[in-house]
């Protein structure tokens, strides 16, 4: 007999062995298999994008409507943050101008969507502002941000119902014709087509504000330049230059007996209408 009484008790080295319960066995769930958490390999931690690559990303947001708004927003704070970096980079200038040229060019129509054009000239406002630091791309010249500015921007303010941002936009058409003049000077063709094309969009909507009172000023200075130097243009540019100059022409020289008549009208239908 063993005279140790804690013999049955299970130790370290000699547990207790018990009978298997085959019944208690057949209802627990079959055990986990445990890993060796060493042996799995560890998830690809996601890197951040480059500059580069998130101009891409959001060049490909810009040119969908429905995202540009936001999308525009985000591209100018990585505008500014770029451009206020010391030292420079070239190559991001280059790609946030390239990205402005693709997005202006791909969507010229929002400059006269409603929903759109304030958001699309404040963008290029931004560019403006920071002109000297995109232009360190070695890609693009200062006449490309004149020309998106003529555009995008002071296209915009054409539509505005502020008497004095209307005249400063009006002015500014001006000066781009200065601009011209000075490309027609020293006969560089390419200036010239590339100033038409932004410039005369811009003159559209100028001429369609004649009919409001205090714009009249401000448009006909603009086609009386136009008609000075109408002999500088093309001929599908003349052709238009003389339809507004005519149009302006007969508002200002109106018949005297056709105005008469209206002011005589008018005063019948008051006089009819009292009667009543």
């Amino acid at each position: 007999m063993n005279s140790d009484p804690y013999a049955d008790l299970p130790t370290a080295t000699q547990p207790i062995k018990r009978p298997r319960d085959d019944k208690n066995e057949e209802k627990q769930p079959p055990s986990k298999r445990l890993e060796s958490v060493a042996s799995q390999p560890k998830p690809k931690e996601k890197q951040p994008l480059t500059v580069a690559q998130t101009i891409t990303k959001l060049q490909s947001y810009m040119l969908v409507d429905k995202k540009f708004a936001k999308a525009a927003e985000l591209f100018g704070k990585l505008l500014v943050e770029q451009c206020t970096a010391k030292p420079l980079d070239e190559d991001i200038m280059t790609a946030l101008l390239e990205t402005l040229n693709q997005v202006a060019q791909a969507k010229a129509t929002r400059t006269m969507n409603f929903e759109m054009r304030n958001a699309y000239s404040r963008l290029f406002r931004l560019v403006n502002e920071h002109r000297d630091a995109l232009l360190e791309s070695p890609e693009y010249e200062s006449d490309t941000i004149e020309n998106w500015m003529l555009d995008i921007v002071v296209h915009n303010d054409l539509y505005t119902d502020d008497t004095y941002q209307f005249a400063k936009a009006a002015k500014a058409i001006g000066a781009h014709l200065d601009r011209r003049e000075e490309a027609v000077a020293n006969a560089n063709e390419k200036d010239i087509q590339d100033i038409d094309n932004v410039l005369f969009p811009c003159i559209r909507t100028l001429i369609s504000r004649h009919t409001t009172s205090w714009a009249k000023t401000s448009v006909e200075i603009i086609i009386s330049r136009l008609t000075s130097k109408r002999e500088e243009f093309s001929e599908v540019l003349r052709d238009e230059i003389d339809q507004w100059t005519q149009l302006v022409h007969q508002r200002k020289h109106a018949p005297i007996d056709k105005i008469s008549a209206a002011a005589e009208l008018r005063k019948n239908i008051v006089a009819y209408n009292d009667t009543q």
